[in-house]
């Protein structure tokens, strides 16, 4: 299970990257809820809708220290990433520690959760 999990880490870092909203939908649960760097607390389609309207563009995204942690039926994850990219035209690059919580339904893994806080690094 856990090569699986690290191979829909992979696609989800593919989508991302690419803005695939498509493949991103098929990855994240209707009910999706995500706490992201800022403290907001996000639906799928907000945290979607950036992507479809392209005022979010990731350019570079490396991911360390991945840990993984299966709970039978749920995966957690928490990855530290360095992002870099755009948001409303304005550059940003950003240390953060990911949290992200896959939960099978039958046999078809979903992202239920995510959490994103920032790394100081100094």
């Amino acid at each position: 299970m856990e090569r699986e999990i690290l191979k829909l880490e992979e696609q989800i870092v593919a989508a991302i990257l690419s803005s695939d909203v498509e493949v991103l939908d098929q990855m994240l649960h209707d009910q999706l809820v995500f706490v992201n760097h800022l403290g907001m607390t996000l639906s799928k389609k907000e945290d979607l809708s950036p992507h479809i309207t392209g005022d979010l563009k990731i350019t570079g995204l490396v991911a360390s220290d991945r840990q993984l942690q299966l709970f039978g039926d749920t995966c957690v994850v928490v990855v530290n990433k360095d992002i870099s990219g755009s948001y409303l035209n304005q550059p940003f690059d950003s240390k953060l520690k990911f949290t992200r919580i896959w939960k099978s339904f039958n046999g078809s893994w979903k992202v239920i959760a995510v959490s994103s806080v920032p790394l100081h690094v100094g």
